[in-house]
């Protein structure tokens, strides 16, 4: 069985990746999506484009969506528990698989301070919202680049300690795609796996038969393999 978690795409914002996911949902065989939260950014003022309907309307043909409340989909909340159009909506997603145990949450829960407060998150994104519309400017990548300059590891110690019941974490929220693998006391090998996002970045999580691979989508490679392949390749 073929997993896929994306995360974070922010649909309706300014600078989501629509064109890239898009063709990445369109062209992607799996056999479950797993969408680990912020997908439609409600928290902002969303401008939902005919590429929004696409990315919807390719989310709805697979045939095994499950999706993963985040805090900037909070609105779709009275939904968890229920399917709705053939999508699940749950707050995690815990599964078997290739004999390892796996979780799956989007992980703003991890937050901490004032600053994360969720009234003081819908404010800043409305302003930052206005700001990027006005200018054009993109202040959502100019953030994840400079926490991507300050990252250290110790900064995902909290997460991994609160899941060692599982032998893999994976989580978004962040928008920096890492992984991290590491022995715990007792001789298990954990894994922990932040998909990344599709506004500064364009990374997704894959499982298949246990394994594990944090890929990054690159649609000009792909347009150049299937140009330079050979009839029977």
């Amino acid at each position: 069985m073929k997993r896929i978690i994306i995360s974070d795409t922010h649909l309706g914002s300014s600078f989501y990746q629509s064109t890239d996911l898009l063709e990445f949902l369109s062209t992607q065989e799996m056999d479950q999506l797993i969408l680990a939260g912020d997908i439609i950014d409600f928290i902002k003022v969303p401008v939902l484009t005919h590429n929004c309907a696409k990315i919807l309307e390719a989310i709805s043909q697979k045939a095994d969506v499950i999706y993963i409340i985040g805090n900037h989909d909070e609105s779709l909340a009275n939904w968890i528990g229920k399917d709705i159009f053939g999508v699940s909506f749950v707050r995690a997603v815990e599964f078997i698989d290739g004999g390892r145990s796996f979780r799956v949450e989007h992980g703003d829960r991890f937050n901490t301070g004032p600053l994360h407060a969720a009234a003081f998150i819908k404010v800043v994104s409305v302003i930052q919202d206005i700001l990027e519309r006005w200018f054009n400017i993109d202040l959502t990548s100019w953030w994840v680049r400079r926490q991507l300059r300050k990252h250290k590891l110790r900064s995902v110690s909290a997460i991994l300690n609160v899941n060692n019941d599982v032998d893999v974490f994976i989580m978004g929220h962040t928008h920096i795609p890492e992984a991290v693998i590491w022995v715990h006391p007792d001789q298990s090998i954990k894994t922990y796996v932040n998909s990344g996002d599709w506004v500064t970045h364009r990374t997704y999580v894959e499982i298949d038969d246990g394994k594990v691979r944090l890929r990054e989508f690159n649609p000009q490679k792909a347009l150049v393999n299937e140009n330079n392949s050979q009839p029977g390749d």
